[in-house]
């Protein structure tokens, strides 16, 4: 055979391979504490020059191979690496919002200003707020460093992780494959319709996501997806 033809069938061959491996992903991005749909989300494959963005629900297509891995980026949340195996053909992201932890500045007041005594530290301590003691203090002594912004985003930080756990249980949940396309094949739903419904129970159902019980989730979610599923059919 001819190299340069044995050449030219080989190269059809590959691409004919590299296509084939190739699939459309579809996904949803949603914000780890709410589980609200995130739009506008850039999402990429590493290492190619193409990617998406999120709709306004969070949901995404894109068209990958199975070695591929995807970064998600959004302002205001921690960038997402999540990489793509054979058994994701619906993706659920949770992003992270971005706590950033600033260091601590100890600020030094001009010499007269230690003369100046303060008029709300002359009240009397039944005056002041929490019996004179500052959350966090240990007693009666102030702690002032309470409000400063480090320990509120230190006190955001710990909310967010509780948050994060709260939510374990309901993500296994939406996405298990085999509840997805029970979902999906019991309603008769195509996959925008199915994240659309998804995302008003996200939005409408924060104590059922939250719950950690996964009866009451299981429950819920079926019986959400039966009513909207009806609601649309009477109204279309």
């Amino acid at each position: 055979m001819n190299s340069r033809l044995f050449i030219f069938i080989f190269f059809l061959t590959s691409c004919s391979l590299s296509a084939s491996a190739q699939k459309i992903l579809k996904g949803i991005v949603v914000d780890s504490v709410t589980l609200n749909g995130i739009p506008n989300v850039s999402v990429r494959i590493l290492g190619a020059g193409y990617g998406t963005i999120t709709n306004a629900n969070g949901v995404f297509t894109i068209k990958v191979k199975p070695t591929d891995t995807l970064s998600f980026s959004s302002v205001g949340y921690l960038r997402t690496l999540e990489p793509v195996t054979t058994d994701n053909e619906i993706m659920f992201i949770r992003m992270v919002q971005e706590v950033i932890l600033l260091k601590e500045v100890t600020v030094y007041g001009r010499p007269e200003a230690i003369k100046k005594v303060l008029p709300s530290l002359k009240l009397k301590s039944k005056a002041v707020p929490w019996g004179g003691a500052i959350p966090g203090g240990g007693g009666a002594g102030v702690n002032f460093d309470f409000f400063s912004k480090r320990e509120r985003e230190k006190r955001k930080l710990e909310k967010l992780k509780a948050e994060l756990s709260s939510t374990q249980t309901y993500v296994e949940i939406v996405t298990n494959m085999e509840v997805i396309q029970e979902l999906k094949d019991r309603y008769a739903l195509s996959d925008s319709s199915f994240y659309k419904i998804l995302t008003h129970f996200n939005e409408q159902h924060r104590e059922v996501t939250h719950s950690g019980n996964q009866a009451t989730i299981i429950t819920s979610l079926f019986s959400f997806f039966e009513t909207e599923v009806k609601f649309r059919r009477v109204r279309h």
